[in-house]
């Protein structure tokens, strides 16, 4: 997970001014703000936070931090992934749905970093996706030539109408 994410997110403190969150978000191509105290994660603000309190459309000012506080709006309930997780763990919390940031932490729960959906799928668009082949993928494609001719052979025979219609779809699915 380390090669993916952004290492150096914009946080701020949990004494910090409401207006520092709005200046971090307007700052960074995140919509989500890590909240740390002494270094350690205690809560996330993302932008869907600061809409759902009616503060997304507020200009940063005096008054506005005398009137909310970080700790009024920010998120606590964290679903966070180990800084020795792989992109796939992270994929599977991510797809959990809800969210579309997941901070990155350290056995001690202090933020390493931070990976978004999106960028899950620039990992996933610079990595081919390499499936190993059935061993015996010749074999199988040979007996399905033997079956499709097989078959056509039944639908030239004059055979049920019905029968020889039925086939064909089948046929036609299968390619």
């Amino acid at each position: 997970i380390t090669h993916i994410m952004v290492t150096d997110p914009v946080t701020v403190e949990i004494g910090n001014a409401l207006s520092d969150v709005h200046k971090a978000l307007a700052k960074q191509r995140f919509h989500h703000v890590p909240v740390v105290e002494n270094q350690k994660l205690i809560g996330i603000i993302s932008e869907a936070d600061l809409l759902r309190h009616g503060l997304a459309d507020e200009e940063p000012s005096s008054r506005l931090d005398e009137r909310t506080r970080i700790a009024d709006i920010m998120r606590t309930d964290l679903i966070t992934v180990s800084d020795r997780a792989t992109v796939s763990e992270a994929a599977q919390r991510l797809s959990a749905g809800g969210f579309h940031s997941l901070p990155v932490v350290d056995q001690h729960d202090h933020l390493r970093g931070l990976v978004t959906s999106t960028d899950l799928i620039e990992f996933l668009l610079e990595t081919p996706i390499e499936r190993p082949l059935p061993a015996d993928l010749e074999q199988r494609l040979e007996q399905l030539e033997r079956v499709f001719n097989a078959a056509k052979l039944y639908l030239h025979s004059g055979l049920a109408e019905s029968e020889h219609a039925r086939l064909e779809r089948a046929i036609e699915a299968a390619r």
